[in-house]
């Protein structure tokens, strides 16, 4: 399944980076993956989270795991030479604007895209960075996560909201993306915090999934407690291996991407 290109999205100036073939990960991730899942012991508790702040790496950076709770665990690792913290949070900001955006990312996984209704006005307020305006809005999406195309609403939030210490966030990342996921008209079930900071040359970006947890006022909240394990565990193993896929992918266009639209302003008429 792919996205079919309306008149619309043909129109756009960003419509032929969507046949640009996809940049591939090192098939060295995908081999560590294939070894099966990690030990639990080696996974990153939500309640742990600024760990992801402090210098070095922890004992998982890449894998998956089900947690003796029945929730579940996905790490990433991507490094993005020639990305910037600038343009990691311009995109957060750009790509819900318009499906075509979001499917440039992985043309094979990604369909479509919208900002809600109710957060549309925050995400294109002047008044407010382009950081500040990803913060409390929320993205709808349709993507295939390895378990089918599915409808996904991204409810972002600022690092100060999921709860880091803001003092060790000042010193150990540039920029993080973390947010809570509702699948469709059902329960929010996931949440995540894809965690930069900057190497020689460029970004690196620490992905972080917990599968049964939300963040609430700064906080750890436990849910999905009646969801059967193995939907947890399809999940996890689907997100474990497009995690490398698109964000490699990311990291390939995105420099340019950045340059080509980040002075295009969009318009709030053109959305409501």
């Amino acid at each position: 399944m792919r996205r079919e290109l309306s008149a619309f999205d043909k129109a756009q100036p960003y419509a032929p980076w969507f046949d640009r073939p996809m940049t591939p990960a090192p098939q060295a991730i995908y081999d560590e993956l294939d070894r099966g899942p990690l030990d639990p012991a080696l996974a990153l508790p939500l309640t742990a989270r600024d760990k992801l702040l402090e210098p070095g790496y922890l004992p998982a950076e890449r894998g998956w795991c089900l947690m003796p709770d029945g929730s579940a665990f996905v790490a990433g690792l991507t490094r993005m030479p020639g990305v910037t913290a600038e343009m990691l949070e311009w995109w957060f900001y750009w790509h819900g604007l318009h499906g075509l955006r979001y499917a440039i990312w992985d043309a094979d996984d990604h369909y479509d895209a919208r900002v809600s209704p109710e957060t549309i006005r925050r995400r294109l307020d002047p008044k407010l960075s382009i950081r500040e305006r990803g913060w409390n809005t929320t993205d709808i999406v349709l993507e295939d996560v390895g378990t089918g195309p599915t409808e996904l609403h991204i409810s972002f939030v600022s690092p100060e909201a999921f709860g880091y210490d803001m003092a060790a966030f000042g010193r150990g990342a540039c920029a993080a993306i973390s947010a809570n996921i509702r699948h469709g008209s059902g329960a929010s079930l996931v949440c995540f915090s894809h965690v930069a900071r900057e190497i020689e040359g460029g970004i690196e970006l620490r992905s972080r999934f917990w599968l049964g947890w939300n963040v609430v006022d700064g906080q750890p909240v436990r849910v999905g407690q009646g969801v059967p394990q193995e939907v947890f565990v399809g999940l996890a193993q689907g997100l474990v291996r497009h995690c490398p896929k698109e964000y490699h992918n990311l990291a390939a266009i995105l420099p340019a991407v950045w340059a080509e639209n980040k002075d295009r302003a969009d318009r709030l008429e053109d959305y409501v």
